[in-house]
């Protein structure tokens, strides 16, 4: 059977692709939980709560399973879930450098071994 590119086929693609994704997300998030409940057991509460958290964050669609991942951080961390950003964001606004002057521009463009004019 030859494969469709036009109509439906296209959509039969992107929908196994996407289910392709869900169950390697889903299969990943299993061996974080795992790793999470180890970790546990062996003393490393920070280790567990950031596996917890991965696996809540890839259990995303499946809503059930990522609350009982999040509650297991929530009890671990003694945070709420709000406090939780995703893994990677940074939200910093940056801070606006100082307005150069004549001083700091020839610092900056002259060699530090030929003495600057007193300003």
């Amino acid at each position: 059977m030859a494969v469709q590119f036009g109509g439906r086929g296209r959509r039969t693609a992107r929908h196994l692709q996407q289910l392709m994704v869900l169950a390697f997300s889903s299969m990943m998030a299993v061996r974080y939980c795992l790793a999470a409940e180890r970790d546990g057991k062996d003393g490393f509460p920070l280790a567990a709560a950031m596996e917890w958290r991965k696996a809540a964050e890839l259990l995303g669609p499946n809503a059930h399973a990522s609350d009982r991942c999040w509650r297991e951080w929530e009890r671990i961390m003694h945070l709420p879930r709000r406090l939780a950003g995703s893994i990677g964001a940074f939200n910093a606004t940056p801070c606006a450098s100082p307005r150069p002057t004549a001083r700091t521009i020839a610092a900056v463009s002259t060699p530090h071994n030929i003495p600057l004019a007193a300003a």
